[in-house]
């Protein structure tokens, strides 16, 4: 029995490490691409950006989040994922719904 603990323990620890790691990536993306722009994105929203990130990530397919250009992104497009996770923090939408709608966000930055 305890190991069955351990090894869930392990499962998700590895799950929040990967996440962590992805996100770290794609933020560091964003980051160089909007250059100074990204100097005037607030603490907070630049923490709602991250959690939102991780959180659609953990919603999308590994594959499916290696094909987006995150260094395609734009302000208005940071600025779209940041308003969207606000509104699931703040429950004026349910969390899957402004996820999945991150998540359409990120398709149209796939790279073909």
């Amino acid at each position: 029995m305890i190991s069955d603990v351990s090894n869930e323990s392990i499962g998700l620890r590895n799950f929040q490490i990967r996440k962590e790691r992805a996100v770290e990536r794609a933020v560091e993306k964003v980051r160089h691409n909007l250059g100074e722009k990204w100097q005037d994105i607030s603490s907070i929203d630049i923490d709602t950006f991250v959690w939102a990130l991780g959180e659609t990530w953990a919603m999308m397919g590994y594959n499916s989040w290696n094909d987006i250009c995150f260094s395609c992104i734009t302000i208005d497009g940071v600025n779209k994922i940041i308003e969207h996770g606000q509104d699931a923090h703040d429950h004026k939408k349910p969390a899957p719904a402004a996820f999945d709608q991150i998540h359409a966000l990120l398709d149209a930055l796939e790279q073909k």
